[in-house]
């Protein structure tokens, strides 16, 4: 088949409501020459968001049922992040999320033949040795597939592989509308564990996959990705027909489609299920051809009954059992532990591309942490900020609290110079929008020129005024743990930053502490944040506030 060759390809942006009531008709495919994806990525809470108002795995089943009521052959893809992290998981280490997913398919004892995973960095958040049988339970109480052709496991001493199941392939052939689809799972290297011996360059990884999948006669070639988009167009574009097809993909949290070539070839979804990619794809003798339709799960899709009933109950034992731990009545978790005057924005795509409200205010309780030591900035990535939706004036409750803060959020006073604190702005900026590493910030301010991608104008605030950031001045900052360590992963790409350069040696506060002690200073009256004006964007889009100085 020459591939891509003549491709027609048909964007459809589509609320759920329409797509339901979208009936067949001329130019619709052919079941018998084409099949349906519904394709999903970064699902961390197995109810959805908003307690349940979008999003969520049930409303995935209900979508999958509407399209196979119609005639459709579907396949269901999930591009990796599914275990870690999440409130829950923190207790049932990911078993409710498999419990779910087996759900997907109406049956949770039966095996889904229709439903292929790949492993996202945040399946090795637990990332010792020890913790290798607990992901390969996970594994093995999966009714569905695992795709993974590059992460290599250590092996035990009978030479098996530590995560050894029938149900842990490198590729895959399923038939689907008479085609023969072959799929195969990538991941990243963010995080390697211990348990894991190294995990193949990509590009390499997918090469060999595709050619053995078109060995054995797969017509269309999907890769699974758990990349970020630019390593996902640079494999397209670095192995052209030797590469897969389409690439469903995550490790980003927010929709997107790119084209490559001139033809949508990578579709990503946003992260929890708050929405799912619909692409029907057509194999014909001359390419393939694909049509796509962002389905938005929400109000105007009901959950499936039988999935919704089972995610309550693991709720509810969740919500029994953290109570009880804690010697606390039932229901500790809507405790009111704060309240707020306004909107506070935490939806993860303006979170990890904006300066948010609640980003900056959360920054300012960072600097005060370290206030009596002389700290003159802080910084935050964004992608330790975990509730992804902008929580309404009024109470906030102690789950709020919790799910924001998915991880310990330990607070270190480092030093720096100035040419450091500029990298760490670039670095911040760095394949914008939507990337975990962007920053909240205090002390300081930027001007980030969209278009060139470059962070500039770096602007000490101080109590005399605002000046220009001096490359060899020493630098006093406040900022957290991961962007320190790099035996918890990447560090976001901060590797200008160490726990070398820790210089406070007391017991490091945490800012989860800090916001809670913060809420109960401000009482009834509530806070009320607001955007400071310390990261500038350029071109502006309004009359924001900026407090930089101009370039």
């Amino acid at each position: 088949m020459k591939r891509w060759k003549r491709v027609r390809a048909t964007a459809l942006l589509l609320a759920l409501a329409t797509l339901a009531a979208c009936a067949p008709g001329p130019g619709r495919p052919d079941a018998s020459g084409s099949f349906t994806v519904i394709a999903v990525n970064d699902i961390y809470r197995i109810e959805g968001v908003k307690n349940g108002a979008a999003g969520g795995l049930a409303r995935v089943r209900s979508l999958r049922k509407q399209l196979e009521a119609r005639g459709e052959e579907v396949l269901v893809l999930h591009a990796g992040d599914a275990l870690f992290p999440s409130l829950l998981s923190r207790v049932y280490k990911g078993a409710q999320m498999i419990d779910i997913l087996n759900g997907l398919d109406g049956d949770n004892e039966a095996f889904d033949p229709r439903f292929f995973i790949t492993f996202g960095n945040h399946e090795f958040d637990r990332a010792r040795a020890k913790h290798a049988p607990e992901l390969r339970q996970r594994l093995q109480d999966s009714q569905f597939t695992w795709l993974n052709a590059n992460v290599h496991f250590a092996q035990d001493s009978a030479g098996q592989s530590l995560m050894a199941a029938p149900n842990h392939v490198a590729t895959q052939i399923v038939e689907a509308g008479g085609i023969k689809v072959g799929i195969f799972g990538l991941t990243s290297d963010v995080k390697i564990p211990e348990y894991v011996t190294g995990i193949e360059n990509p590009v390499a990884a997918a090469r060999r996959a595709s050619g053995e999948l078109r060995a054995a006669g797969a017509e269309v070639v999907i890769a699974l990705s758990h990349l970020d988009m630019g390593q996902d167009v640079k494999l397209i574009e670095a192995l052209g027909d030797d590469g897969p097809d389409l690439i469903f993909g995550g490790h980003e949290h927010f929709n997107q489609v790119r084209n490559i070539g001139g033809v949508p070839r990578i579709f990503k979804a946003d992260a929890d299920a708050v929405t799912a990619f619909v692409v029907q794809v057509h194999a014909e003798a001359d390419g393939v051809t694909t049509r796509h339709r962002l389905a938005r799960l929400d109000g105007s899709l009901a959950p499936d009954p039988a999935l919704a009933e089972r995610t309550g109950g693991w709720l509810e034992r969740f919500d029994r059992e953290y109570c009880q731990k804690r010697k606390r009545p039932p229901g500790c978790l809507q405790q009111v532990v704060g309240h707020t005057r306004v909107a506070l924005e935490a939806e993860e795509l303006r979170i990890r591309s904006t300066e948010s409200n609640l980003g900056s205010w959360l920054a300012d309780q960072a600097l005060a942490a370290f206030a009596g030591s002389g700290a003159q900035v802080a910084f935050l990535n964004a992608g330790s900020l975990r509730l992804n939706y902008d929580l309404p004036p009024g109470n906030i409750t102690h789950q709020q609290i919790a799910e924001l803060f998915a991880y310990p959020a330990p607070l270190y006073l480092i030093q720096i110079d100035g040419r450091t604190l500029k990298q760490v702005a670039q670095r911040a900026v760095s394949e914008y929008p939507g990337q975990g590493r962007w920053l909240q910030i205090a002390g300081f301010a930027f001007r980030h020129n969209v278009n060139t991608g470059e962070a500039g104008a770096l602007t000490l605030l101080t109590d005399s005024g605002p000046r220009a950031v001096r490359d060899e001045e020493p630098i006093l900052a406040v900022t957290g743990n991961f962007l320190l360590d790099p035996s918890i992963g990447d560090q976001d790409g901060y590797t200008m930053l160490g726990k070398h350069q820790v210089v406070d040696p007391r017991t490091p506060p945490d800012l989860r502490d800090r916001m809670l002690a913060a809420l109960r200073t401000a009482g009834e009256k509530g806070i009320a944040p607001v955007v400071r004006g310390r990261i500038c964007e350029e071109p502006a889009t309004g009359p924001a506030p900026c407090l930089a100085l101009p370039r």
